[in-house]
């Protein structure tokens, strides 16, 4: 697992949190997504560089610039020569062909590759869901952007970026204040197994003010499910996961949302890779988090 991810952020949420800020770059996840799918198809962690760079490249359709520049960003890999040397870091700007050369995620994330990869589809997920140049300076934008990352269940993500818009938005400060406890709650439960109720009993207070809707979030039904998972959690029972609802009219309803994810996933299939889709299709990523452990087991243990 991820090491206290609820207390230090790591290179990934903090990718994740860049890019939320300037969503017009979310391609660059292509770079990663497109290595761990390479490594599942060829059961190795050393993928032929040329490969990576025409796979991730084929589908950009906005986000421009050098490769080398992009994979010394994301600081995620790292290039073999023929002879076995590692190159890393700022070396990967002298790099100028990628010919003769493999790549591989640095070692720290070959460990995890499989719990790198679920949460790279997840922030594919969110980050399709909103639209590249809506504004990030309203609190209904924020609002609806911790929800959707909430709901991903991509809890230390969602404490950091509650954080950020508690300040930004101070008069809203309650509401993001709830949720990063919420989100605490959840990630400590992950990462340690600790039921610490004392988070949830906050977060019931710090919403206690707030009407049943609030920017289109039904936070009457939020804090009810909270009551419960509170109940519930005090009496011994396994902890539930709670979800945030939109209403139908707060243009963030789950109509809306669909008709995204329906034109994103027909603008995929038209390029004809059928890999794009399980970056979108809740069936498809359902049914890879329900094996993606055992799969794990076929890759090799070092690169």
């Amino acid at each position: 697992m991820l090491k206290d991810t609820w207390k230090e952020i790591g290179r990934l949420e903090s990718l994740f949190l860049e890019i939320i800020e300037d969503p017009t770059k979310k391609e660059v996840l292509l770079y990663p997504i497109c290595y761990c799918q390479l490594v599942r198809k060829e059961s190795s962690f050393e993928i032929d560089l040329p490969k990576l760079i025409s796979c991730a490249n084929k589908t950009f359709h906005t986000f421009r610039g050098r490769w080398q520049d992009i994979l010394l960003e994301l600081d995620l890999f790292q290039f073999i020569t023929p002879r076995g040397d590692v190159i890393y870091g700022k070396d990967i700007l002298r790099v100028s062909s990628p010919d003769g050369l493999t790549v591989s995620f640095l070692p720290e994330y070959r460990e995890i590759f499989y719990e790198v990869y679920s949460k790279l589809l997840r922030y594919w997920t969110v980050l399709s869901k909103i639209s590249s140049y809506s504004k990030r300076n309203t609190p209904a934008e924020a609002v609806h952007m911790n929800a959707l990352i909430f709901n991903e269940e991509l809890f230390s993500e969602s404490a950091h970026y509650a954080s950020l818009q508690s300040l930004r938005f101070p008069q809203e400060s309650p509401f993001f204040e709830a949720l990063k406890k919420v989100s605490e709650f959840y990630a400590k439960l992950n990462e340690r197994g600790e039921t610490n109720t004392e988070l949830i009993e906050d977060a019931l207070k710090e919403l206690s003010g707030f009407d049943s809707i609030y920017y289109g979030a039904n936070l009457g039904k939020f804090k009810r499910d909270l009551e419960v998972l509170l109940r519930e959690t005090s009496k011994g029972r396994k902890p539930f996961v709670v979800k945030i609802s939109f209403t139908i009219g707060s243009g963030h309803g789950t109509g809306l949302l669909s008709r995204i994810f329906s034109k994103l996933l027909g603008k995929l299939k038209e390029l004809g890779g059928k890999r794009w889709i399980l970056m979108n299709s809740g069936t498809d990523y359902s049914s890879f988090t329900g094996t993606c452990w055992r799969r794990q087991r076929e890759l090799p243990t070092h690169a």
